[in-house]
C-alpha cells in the first residue's frame, strides 16, 4: 500500500496521514492487527520519528527494527531491534479533542503530542541557531497560558508562524485561529472588522456581522501588524481585551468574546506612543508575554536547513531532485536577506524554477543577490570589484589560494594562533581548518608563518 504524501517534512500531514492508514489497513484486516512492526529505515526523519512516536505512545504498539546498511553488517543487510526500555515515554496530553484519522482506530485517544501540537499548526520549525531556538522555547511556554503574547520583528522573519504554532501546541488548538492584517484595513471598516456590525448600522450593512473576535470564540485572535491600527479602535481593542466582550457597530448591547490574543509587528511601539501614534496603556496590555523574532542575518545557522527545508518542499511538490552547489550555499549564507525568511523562501523557488539542472549553482540565484556586497566579507568582495585582470591572465587557482591564506593567517593572528577561534572567525569547523592548513595551504604554512606571530 502506498500512502503519498503533499509535503515529506510536515510532522501534522504525515502524522494524520500514518492515523488513517491504520484505519484503512485494520478495515482490511477485519480488526485492529495485534502485531505490529515498524522499520525505521526509508523516509524522511519526520516520517520515521512519527513511526517511533506512533510505537512509544502506546496507540500503536509495536516491535521496532532498525536496518544496518550492508557496508557495515558484512556484506549483508541486516535488522536489528530498537530497544527502547529506559526511553521516556510519550503519553497524549490530556483533555484534548480527537481527530477523525485516530478516531477510526482508538476511539478515546487524542490526536495531540508532545511536540506535535494539535495537529494543524505547520512543520517542525528549524531551529539551527540558539537565537531561533529560544523563540522556539519562549513560544511553547506561552502556549500554556492564556495571556497576551506580543511578536516583534522584521516583516518576513517567521511571526505568523509562531503564533500558529502558538496556537496549535496550546489547549485551544482545536478552536478557530483567525488572522487579521491590520495595515490591510481601511480605517473606516477596521471596527466593524474586528467588532462586528448589525444590521443597518451604516450605508451597505445589509446583514448583521460578527466580526473577528468572535470568529476566533474560544481559540486565538492575531493581529499582525497592530501598529498600524488608528487610536480610536486601539481604545477599543483595550476594552474588548480587559471585558473579553466587544459591542457590534450600531449595537448596544455587549457580547462575549473569549480568544487568546496574540499582536504582531514590526514597528517600534514606544517610538509610536512618543509620537502619541499608539496608546501606552494598550501597549502595556498586549506585552505580558513578549517575544522578539531575530532577522535572519543574525541567526544565519538556519540558512542552510531552512534552504533544504524549502528545497525538499518543492522536490515533493514537482518530484524533483533539486539541490544547492557548495558554492550556491555559500552565497546564501553570506547574503543580508533583508526579507528575511520569506525571501529565502521566495529566491529559492525562483532558483529551483530557473536551473537547467537538479544542481543549483549561483548563476541561478536572483541577480540582485548575487551583485551585491555580502555582510561576510565585504573588503573581498569590494577588492574583487576593482581587481583588472592582467592581459596575459592569471593562475586563477592559485590566486584564490593566496586570498584564501590571507584570511587564513589573518585569522590566525587575530586569535594568537588558536585555530579553534580562528576557524570560527571563517565560519569554518575545527577540522575543515586544520584540513585545509595540512593540504591546500601547506606550501603557505611551511614558510615559517608561525614564528612571526
Amino acid at each position: 500500500m502506498d500512502f503519498p504524501v503533499h509535503d515529506v517534512i510536515d510532522y501534522a500531514e504525515i502524522w494524520k496521514l500514518l492515523g488513517s492508514s491504520f484505519a484503512t489497513i485494520s478495515e482490511r484486516a477485519g480488526s485492529m492487527p495485534r502485531d505490529w512492526a515498524y522499520l525505521l529505515d526509508s523516509g524522511t526523519p519526520q516520517m520515521k520519528s512519527s513511526l517511533f512516536i506512533a510505537a512509544r505512545s502506546g496507540l500503536f504498539p509495536a516491535t521496532l527494527f532498525q536496518g544496518i546498511p550492508a557496508r557495515f553488517a558484512g556484506g549483508t543487510y541486516k535488522m536489528r531491534e530498537v530497544r527502547i526500555e529506559g526511553l521516556p515515554e510519550l503519553r497524549p496530553a490530556p483533555g484534548l479533542a480527537s481527530g477523525p484519522a485516530l478516531d477510526a482506530v482508538h476511539a478515546s485517544e487524542p490526536t495531540y503530542y508532545p511536540g506535535l501540537g494539535s495537529g494543524i499548526q505547520p512543520a517542525d520549525p528549524v531551529a539551527g541557531s540558539a537565537a531561533f531556538a529560544e523563540v522556539l522555547r519562549r513560544a511553547a511556554s506561552a502556549a500554556r497560558y492564556d495571556d497576551p503574547v506580543l511578536l516583534l520583528g522584521e516583516t518576513g522573519t517567521g511571526k505568523t508562524m509562531i503564533a500558529r504554532m502558538i496556537h496549535g501546541s496550546g489547549s485551544r488548538g482545536h478552536a478557530p485561529f483567525v488572522e487579521v492584517n491590520c495595515s490591510a484595513i481601511a480605517e473606516s471598516l477596521a471596527e466593524s472588522e474586528l467588532f462586528g456590525h448589525v444590521r443597518g448600522a451604516f450605508t451597505g450593512a445589509n446583514r448583521d456581522r460578527s466580526g473577528k473576535f468572535r470568529a476566533a470564540q474560544g481559540g486565538t485572535l492575531f493581529l499582525d501588524e497592530v501598529g498600524d491600527l488608528s487610536l480610536e479602535v486601539q481604545a477599543k481593542l483595550l476594552k474588548a481585551i480587559e471585558d473579553k466582550t466587544v459591542t457590534p457597530v450600531g449595537s448596544d448591547a455587549s457580547v462575549e468574546a473569549d480568544a487568546h490574543l496574540i499582536a504582531a509587528t514590526n514597528r517600534d511601539l514606544p517610538a509610536l506612543i512618543g509620537e502619541k501614534k499608539f496608546r501606552r496603556d494598550l501597549y502595556e496590555r498586549l506585552k505580558v508575554i513578549v517575544i522578539n523574532i531575530p532577522p535572519l542575518r543574525e541567526r544565519r545557522e538556519d540558512i542552510r536547513p531552512l534552504s533544504e527545508r524549502f528545497l525538499a518542499s518543492w522536490n515533493a511538490q514537482y518530484r524533483e531532485e533539486r539541490f544547492l552547489t557548495r558554492d550556491a550555499s555559500l552565497l546564501l549564507e553570506a547574503y543580508s536577506w533583508p526579507g528575511n525568511v520569506r525571501e529565502l523562501q521566495n529566491d529559492l523557488r525562483s532558483a529551483a524554477n530557473a536551473s537547467v539542472s537538479a544542481a543549483i549553482g549561483p548563476e541561478s540565484l536572483p541577480d540582485e543577490m548575487r551583485r551585491s556586497r555580502t555582510q561576510g566579507c565585504p573588503d573581498l568582495f569590494d577588492h574583487l570589484e576593482a581587481a583588472e585582470l592582467p592581459t596575459d591572465g592569471i593562475n586563477l587557482k592559485a590566486r584564490l589560494l593566496q586570498v584564501e591564506w590571507e584570511y587564513v593567517a589573518a585569522a590566525l593572528r587575530r586569535t594568537g594562533n588558536n585555530r579553534e577561534a580562528a576557524a570560527k572567525l571563517l565560519g569554518m569547523t575545527g577540522p575543515a581548518f586544520r584540513k585545509a592548513l595540512r593540504e591546500r595551504l601547506a606550501a603557505f604554512a611551511d614558510e615559517g608563518w608561525e614564528e612571526g606571530m
